[in-house]
């Protein structure tokens, strides 16, 4: 019998990053998100890279680097602090 415990598994509905057709995920660019997302976008990319093959690792976080899930948060912060609206973190 096969041991899987060893074995990285790729999120089986990825919530924030697209397949490509190449093995890759592309990810979905959010222009605000808050900060549940940010982490839930975190957590799914740890998993993503952590199940890609090495030798497509680089590969797979150049296209991860494209998007900066940081900055729709602070841009979703940004727009409540307009409307007086301030979220203690």
């Amino acid at each position: 019998m096969k041991s899987h415990t060893n074995e990285n598994i790729l999120p089986a509905n990825p919530r924030f990053h697209l397949p490509r057709g190449d093995g890759l995920f592309q990810p979905i660019a959010f222009a605000f998100v808050t900060e549940q997302m940010h982490q839930a976008i975190l957590l799914e990319r740890r998993a993503i890279l952590d199940a890609t093959p090495p030798q497509n690792r680089a590969s797979q976080q150049k296209l991860l680097d494209r998007y900066d899930p940081k900055a729709s948060a602070q841009a979703f912060e940004g727009v409540l602090g307009l409307f007086g609206i301030s979220r203690s973190k």
